[in-house]
């Protein structure tokens, strides 16, 4: 009766050192995963915005951030360069120096930017506030065929965007590129020019999230 109740004991031991060899052999595996998943959300955001860090400050002396609201854990950062304006998650920069339009948008290639893309009646509200209103300036909008097929810089699509064209414009085919201009009591619009002709423009970058 003593040998059994030890090979019962024995037993008992046994499936109890079994359970928790796989217990922590689990929470082994979890904490691995759970430290490998930190170190690969470092690298596609911390990771990426060092990169682009490191891409803007060859173009721009310093960057100003501004809180954007709580994160997960913390604050969320939205930086832009200095001399740049902040709107949603975009940077703005308006050039006072005039080019054509494909030399215009190779600047704001330069500075880490494209061609001004208009999404929203609000995001153009913000912008006209830093235009002269003697001025017009070229958005990254063009109608490379003129065809009638307008098109955005950045690949957004032209038909199920936002269109702020002035009242019975675009109205000339050879006019193949977009500006953005005040006229009088219409206030500012859109309106088809050369693309060649020389005007001022705006550059838009997004942000970056730290």
């Amino acid at each position: 009766m003593v040998h059994e109740g030890q090979r019962q004991e024995k037993t008992v031991w046994c499936s109890q050192v079994r359970l928790w060899s796989v217990a922590v052999i689990s929470i082994a595996l979890l904490s691995t995963c759970f430290i490998i998943n930190c170190v690969v959300t470092y690298h596609f955001t911390y990771g990426k915005a060092d990169k682009r860090l490191s891409e803007l400050h060859t173009y721009h002396s310093s960057l100003t951030c501004f809180s954007e609201g709580p994160g997960v854990t913390e604050k969320v950062w939205g930086c832009c360069p200095s001399t740049w304006k902040s709107f949603g998650s975009s940077c703005y920069f308006v050039s006072t120096e005039q080019n054509f339009w494909t030399k215009s948008e190779q600047n704001c290639v330069r500075m880490g930017a494209h061609l001004v893309v208009i999404n929203t009646k609000a995001e153009q509200n913000f912008i006209v506030q830093y235009l002269n209103t003697s001025l017009s300036y070229f958005l990254g909008l063009s109608d490379p065929q003129g065809n009638d097929n307008w098109q955005w810089i950045d690949q957004t699509h032209y038909e199920e965007n936002v269109r702020l064209w002035h009242e019975s414009e675009p109205n000339f085919s050879a006019e193949e590129c977009a500006s953005i201009v005040f006229w009088g009591s219409r206030g500012w619009g859109w309106n088809d020019v050369f693309c060649d002709s020389k005007r001022n423009s705006i550059c838009e970058m997004k942000k970056i999230y730290l």
